[in-house]
């Protein structure tokens, strides 16, 4: 870790110790916000207020939106029309908070990288707008849902934190490495997808473009766009992948590593992100670095038949023909059409003098191909 790296990491352990210290010092729920907007308010109250901000009222909307909600579906119990409308993302008059301050903190540093963000902590003690879900959703529970329903559409926070937004990227790596808090857990249902991909719909169209530009052979190109697109979101495992195998494909092997390390960090069960590491480090004749590599690859996915080609490669490589025949053997038994197992190990069998095997190698791939 350099120096700048370490300081950062300083900053963000403060910035955590802040919250944590704050959250200690009372019974409080918390909301995280990636801007530090004017006001908290519901989303019900933002899409109407502005009709008449002096005669709004928030309840009166709501009671008429449950009115004509319950001709389209057979639920009757107004709680539970609320929560289906907020959890399909229509207007109510539901502020979401957590009991959970790591996961406001995730929400707070998730998304608008070039704005402060915020967690609000509101203090749970003679509130009577607060409403935990009756039937909560995967997503509800992950999140630690609680909800408020304010009775002027506002709330006022009793205490913040602000979180600078050069900090919004490490602190989504802690949060991740120390927590296990990242998008994959908070947002893990089908609505929570949709919602995740909405919030970061430019990060998805730089990478769909680094992909378009990828298989076109456009390799720099693709390398540009997969980089904008770890710009507006870090924390996406497979645009550091995909920019790893372009950088394999023009032979910047280090740079190739360096994603793949960064894919694998997010996703440790990123099967292809460790093969392609392998290849990576076999193009730079680091056989044993390879083979580790290919090792995790079975150790995770024992059906992957590349990983033990390229193993088998690698020892052959490495002068180590017993265990290079032994990895092709595997191959042939989990794909008996595959031509690559018949030629490496008839090399294999040729390099130690058995001249009889090899033939026998090359003759079978020469009758699949």
């Amino acid at each position: 870790m350099t120096i700048q790296e370490q300081d950062r990491f300083s900053e963000v352990l403060q910035k955590v110790s802040e919250l944590a210290q704050k959250a200690a010092g009372g019974d409080y729920l918390y909301r995280g916000e990636p801007e530090c907007y004017t006001r908290v308010s519901s989303s019900l109250y933002r899409k109407y207020s502005e009709i008449d901000a002096e005669f709004f009222d928030v309840k009166v909307v709501q009671e008429e939106i449950l009115k004509e909600a319950k001709g389209f579906i057979r639920e009757t119990d107004d709680d539970a029309i609320l929560e289906q409308l907020q959890h399909f993302g229509y207007p109510t008059n539901q502020i979401d908070f957590t009991k959970d301050y790591n996961i406001a903190l995730f929400f707070a540093c998730d998304s608008q990288l070039v704005e402060d963000g915020r967690v609000l902590l509101l203090k749970k003690a003679d509130r009577d707008d607060l409403y935990e879900p009756k039937s909560p959703e995967n997503r509800v529970i992950a999140q630690k849902s609680v909800f408020v329903r304010p009775h002027k559409g506002v709330v006022d926070p009793d205490d913040t934190v602000v979180i600078p937004k050069e900090l919004k990227r490490p602190i989504l790596e802690y949060l991740d490495r120390s927590h296990g808090v990242n998008a994959a857990g908070v947002f893990n249902d089908i609505h929570g997808f949709v919602k995740y991909r909405t919030v970061h719909e430019s990060d998805y169209a730089e990478f769909y473009t680094g992909l378009t530009y990828s298989n076109k052979g456009k390799f720099d190109k693709a390398i540009k766009h997969y980089s904008k697109s770890i710009d507006l979101n870090s924390q996406m495992p497979t645009s550091h992948f995909n920019r790893g195998n372009d950088y394999l494909r023009i032979g910047e092997y280090d740079r190739a590593i360096q994603d793949y390390d960064k894919a694998i960090e997010l996703d440790p069960w990123y099967t292809l992100a460790y093969c392609n590491r392998g290849n990576a480090h076999m193009r730079m004749s680091e056989f044993d670095r390879a083979i580790q590599d290919y090792d995790r690859v079975v150790e995770l996915d024992p059906s992957f038949t590349a990983a033990y080609t390229n193993r088998g490669f690698a020892y052959m490589n490495k002068g180590v023909y017993d265990r290079a025949i032994q990895d092709y053997d595997k191959v042939v038994q989990l794909d008996p059409g595959e031509t690559v197992a018949y030629t490496n190990r008839g090399v294999v069998n040729f390099h130690k003098g058995d001249y009889d095997c090899s033939i026998q190698d090359f003759d079978k791939a020469i009758e699949i191909a």
